[in-house]
């Protein structure tokens, strides 16, 4: 059942307050504490910030204002009632793909502030000739560093996220990979410095290239000695994008039509070799660490298929056990449709001195990441409410039982943006049981997949606000005119 709201509390709002600025300072960065609250103590602050939020963000956020009004919501008496303001993912890729083609950055400024409290468009872009230089330009004028995606669908989407908000996503990736759920937090878990491992670039715009300063700053807290990465020079949006543009062009059969600049066009080769060249520099990367941080306590990130490689031959030369008892490694995919070994967990292990490999749940347009528990669960944190949407219609399912339907998040801490959105995957969540390990944190069952896949590569996004409403917000924010 959604709850309802409570009579005006004051303690409730300082409480929500607490929550939404810096939730992991609040809890004293103690994971299990965390995980444990009262399941009905936390929908009444979730729903307490909702109303706080709300109220906060509609006079800085365009984009809400306009959904908002056009259903006549001002305020919401339960968690249900604010499933019409989350936002489909896909609206962070609803510019013209021409003003990307033509470079005209100051009109796609123009669409960002529509999307964020923050003003792009008062950053002088005028002399911006690329995406990097668009997104670096700014990064370093505004309080914004806009998550760019890699563009697998032909188009990139272009989140408006802040520095505050990457800020506090690597605080979180720290306070719940280096606990043991279940114990307080021992020395050395948050104070100390840990070595960030992370085989991808030093810097860029997606999350390849910008996490890894953010994950520095948290893991080795600012020592450039503790943050280890294997490209020595920043991931390239424009060539992310390229790829992108060729892949669809390919899709449609034209791959002779590529509508980039001839420039850009110019850098393709570019980019197929530093693919082609990419498996075998991360596997010395990772090789050369092994040797150079031996016994170390270590935070790594990669995928599970490139730790296992290099365990595999680890173990084949007689090595094992080579970094400290306490690092930390979460994996991921990566594979590319190879299906992964049977004993990949068990040599990765053995090999790097860890108990287990780390799962996490989470994406550019959200804080906080959900971190899978021994009993295969992702379970989310306590300040971000989920909704389950039905994949065809858009409908909100119910609060209870099991119920699968597309994931979709109410995230409080977000800085920049609104903090609602639908996403395009498939989740089941167990609204009644709690987990077997402990948290009392609702969670998503480890088998998530994607919409598109469901429905033969489409995915038509229908969210809970009425498409009258959804028509006219989508207007709004792609009409310059106004």
């Amino acid at each position: 059942m959604a709850t309802v709201t409570a009579p005006h509390d004051t303690a409730l709002e300082r409480e929500a307050e607490k929550w939404m600025n810096d939730p992991y300072e609040h809890f004293g960065n103690h994971n299990t504490k965390i995980h444990t609250l009262p399941r009905d103590e936390v929908e009444a602050v979730q729903l307490t910030a909702m109303n706080m939020r709300l109220a906060e963000r509609r006079d800085q956020v365009q984009m809400l204002a306009k959904l908002a009004d056009t259903q006549g919501i001002d305020s919401v008496g339960s968690i249900d009632e604010l499933a019409p303001l989350l936002m489909p993912h896909d609206i962070y890729k609803s510019y013209p793909i021409s003003l990307l083609s033509k470079q005209k950055f100051a009109k796609l400024n123009q669409w960002l502030t529509k999307l964020t409290r923050y003003s792009p468009e008062e950053v002088d872009v005028s002399g911006c000739d690329s995406i990097d230089s668009w997104l670096t330009k700014i990064r370093e004028e505004s309080p914004l560093d806009v998550g760019a995606s890699s563009g697998s669908s032909g188009t990139c989407s272009f989140y408006p996220k802040s520095k505050r908000d990457y800020q506090l996503s690597a605080t979180g990736m720290r306070v719940q990979l280096a606990q043991k759920f279940g114990e307080d937090p021992r020395p050395g878990d948050i104070d100390g410095k840990l070595h960030a491992i992370i085989p991808l670039y030093k810097d860029g715009h997606a999350s390849m290239g910008s996490f890894g300063k953010y994950y520095s700053q948290a893991f080795g807290h600012g020592d450039p000695d503790y943050w280890h990465y294997c490209f020595d020079f920043k991931l390239s949006s424009d060539l992310m994008w390229l790829a992108a543009r060729l892949r669809a062009a390919q899709a449609k059969g034209d791959a002779g039509k590529v509508d980039v600049p001839a420039s850009l066009l110019a850098r393709r080769e570019e980019w197929e070799q530093s693919q082609r060249d990419m498996p075998a520099k991360q596997l010395a990367f990772v090789e050369r660490m092994i040797k150079e941080l031996k016994g170390e306590r270590v935070f790594v990130m990669s995928t599970s298929n490139l730790l296992y490689t290099a365990a595999k031959r680890g173990l084949e030369e007689g090595l094992s056990g080579v970094f400290a008892p306490d690092s930390v490694f979460m994996g991921g995919g990566g594979a590319k449709g190879v299906a992964l070994p049977d004993d990949l967990e068990e040599v990765i292990c053995k090999f790097f001195n860890t108990d287990r490999m780390i799962a996490s749940y989470g994406m550019t347009e959200m804080n906080s990441f959900s971190v899978m528990c021994d009993h295969d669960r992702y379970h989310v944190p306590p300040w971000v409410t989920i909704y389950l949407l039905d994949i065809e219609n858009g409908q909100l399912l119910p609060r209870q039982g099991t119920q699968t339907g597309r994931a979709s998040f109410f995230d409080m801490t977000a800085d920049s943006c609104w903090g609602g959105i639908v996403t395009g995957d498939v989740v089941t969540v167990d609204w009644d049981t709690p987990c077997e390990c402990g948290r009392t944190t609702y969670a998503l069952d480890k088998q998530i997949n994607r919409v598109s896949e469901i429905q033969g590569g489409d995915d038509k996004i229908s969210c809970a606000a009425t498409p009258a409403a959804q028509a006219e917000a989508m207007d709004f924010l792609t009409g310059f005119g106004g």
